[in-house]
């Protein structure tokens, strides 16, 4: 049994209704972390398929980082955690070959994008430690983490787990998603560019960083 499945949502909720019709192995916790707050709208609780289901209805939308974070502290004595985006769907069989994932490496999937489903062991977070939740909302995060386990000696395993994707739903979906990303890539670009070259150290969370990087405008 697949200890926990970790999946943040924050719109196309079509897709997440695909995602998890895909689910064909026992999964203990299905953890729902719903950063747009259109879950409870479009879902009933007996059409989903794992009973153990909790849903966290966020009253602003977290980020990709944070939301893993989260995953993972809520459910601190397992020694997996796997993740999975919104927008993907497991070929028949894929979640059983993932469940082989181990405790000592960080393993992906073979299809792209890797991160879409992927799984991390407890001696990885032990050596590494969590997401920097500073790349807000999303991308860099999945790029840093993979530097640090480098960097940590972690290995990265490649599942053959075949998995499908449809690409870049959240944006493609939202033109103000689309022209925010515009700001905040660069913005989290710049910031990986900087750690990895060792010119920030400090992993402070900044509120004025965090609204500023802020996809949906504030009214």
């Amino acid at each position: 049994m697949i200890p926990n499945l970790i999946v943040p949502v924050l719109n196309r909720y079509d897709l997440l209704r695909g995602m998890l019709a895909s689910l064909d192995y026992p999964i203990r916790d299905l953890l729902i972390i719903d950063n747009g707050g259109g879950f409870e709208d479009l879902f009933e609780r007996d059409e989903l398929p794992v009973k153990n289901v909790r849903v966290l209805n966020l009253p602003s939308n977290l980020g990709v980082a944070a939301s893993w974070n989260l995953g993972i502290k809520l459910f601190p004595h397992d020694d997996r955690w796997m993740f999975a985006s919104n927008d993907c769907v497991f070929a028949p069989g894929a979640l059983g070959v993932l469940s082989t994932a181990t405790q000592d490496a960080l393993t992906v999937v073979k299809d792209w994008p890797h991160w879409q489903a992927f799984v991390i062991g407890e001696r990885v977070i032990d050596r590494v430690g969590l997401f920097d939740e500073r790349f807000y909302p999303a991308y860099f995060e999945d790029t840093d983490f993979k530097r640090r386990c480098d960097m940590a000696g972690i290995p990265t395993a490649v599942s053959p787990a075949r998995v499908h994707h449809a690409n870049s739903s959240t944006l493609k979906s939202d033109t103000r998603f689309q022209q925010r990303n515009k700001v905040t890539f660069e913005l989290n670009k710049k910031l990986n560019t900087n750690k990895t070259a060792g010119n920030m150290m400090n992993w402070s969370w900044s509120l004025a960083d965090r609204r500023a990087k802020e996809w949906l405008p504030v009214d």
